[in-house]
């Protein structure tokens, strides 16, 4: 999403330039050359990723050997670290710019990579206000230009009719490995809630009709509308929400629907990344906030009887629910106004003596 909304940006400030790279359907769609589509392939995890290494390594060197050929005017990062961080190494020696959009979150683990990127990296364009100063202090140029999401959220969030009481949203997550595992959690939640509110109705947002075929074996029971491609169109329905860790948390906040966390992940992965990660929360928005704003139900306590009073008191009009939307208030004012896509195009072609165009 973020990627086609960065190409869609560049086209219009540029209308001859040429994108081609690896991403998604989405990005395809804003008019780039898909190499490979690593969205419909995610995977996330320490014994995922090894399970596909060969298949990485091979995609890496062969990505690698399509910028030696077409040498091409600048190469553009988006999050990925395991990938773009090597990928930067390997192609740096070309001299050809390198920017990274979308920072790895170097302020939770692997703090290193620091050093890493203010050597490979020409421009650094951030999306959370606190990066930016990590950066400069290594002497990265680093602008940050506010997070992508404000952009798609603002087109739903003006169109957005009052939640109907009893529409929960299910989000167990875009990958399969996430699917399989939160999902059966989210159905016990939700037969628990039917029989609290026997006329609760669920909502869940899938990435393709291969993901939502996955979903209904575990939710198919339930009275579930499952909407491919309609993340916003559940959210902007949704009293409350169950969600999966990740960006959808973020988003789920920004639409103002109260939540609760839920994650699992691999056992030894589990084991792993409490052992490398250093923050106090995994969802984003309470990393934002600093504390705590959204429960979080992790591994050997996303169980239903923990997770369904919490969702209770989000489904009535309590003091929970009040204060939780307050925090959401905040938070999108910290994360500032529309626009980011705009201006992380303009400080792009900012790179190119040739651009005339003052953004």
């Amino acid at each position: 999403m973020h990627g086609a909304n960065l190409i869609q940006a560049l086209r219009e400030a540029e209308p001859e330039i040429r994108c081609s790279g690896l991403g998604g359907q989405r990005m395809a769609g804003a008019g780039m050359e898909l190499l490979y589509d690593l969205a419909g392939d995610a995977i996330m995890g320490f014994v995922e990723v090894l399970r596909k290494g060969r298949f990485l390594r091979r995609l890496f060197l062969d990505t690698v050997a399509k910028v030696h050929e077409e040498r091409p005017d600048c190469v553009i990062l988006i999050d990925y670290p395991g990938f773009n961080i090597r990928f930067a190494e390997a192609i740096h020696a070309l001299g050809i710019p390198i920017v990274y959009y979308i920072s790895p979150q170097v302020w939770a683990w692997k703090r290193g990579r620091l050093d890493r990127l203010a050597r490979l990296v020409t421009r650094m364009l951030v999306i959370f206000p606190f990066e930016e100063a990590l950066y400069r202090d290594k002497g990265v140029d680093c602008v940050y230009v506010g997070h992508p999401l404000l952009d798609e959220i603002d087109k739903y969030c003006a169109m957005k009719a009052p939640a109907e009481a009893m529409q929960v949203a299910l989000l167990p997550g875009s990958r399969a490995q996430e699917i399989q595992r939160i999902a059966p959690i989210l159905a016990e939640v939700a037969r628990d809630l039917l029989v609290l509110h026997p006329g609760a109705r669920f909502l869940s947002p899938c990435i393709s009709e291969v993901r939502a075929e996955q979903a209904r074996e575990f939710l198919g029971t339930l009275p579930v509308e499952f909407l491919v491609g309609g993340m916003y169109d559940v959210l902007s329905r949704a009293r409350c929400a169950l969600v999966a860790s990740g960006t959808a948390t973020l988003e789920t906040a920004l639409f103002g629907v109260p939540m609760c966390i839920v994650y699992r992940v691999n056992p030894i992965s589990y084991w792993l990344a409490r052992a490398l990660v250093h923050i106090r929360f995994i969802g984003i928005v309470n990393i934002l906030a600093e504390r705590e704003i959204v429960p979080e139900f992790i591994q050997g306590r996303a169980t239903a009887n923990k997770i369904t009073p919490v969702l209770q008191a989000l489904i009535e009009e309590t003091e929970t629910r009040h204060h939780m939307l307050a925090d959401f208030q905040e938070l999108k004012r910290r994360l500032g106004g529309p626009g980011a896509s705009r201006r992380a195009a303009g400080e792009i072609l900012r790179i190119f003596p040739r651009t005339p165009m003052d953004f």
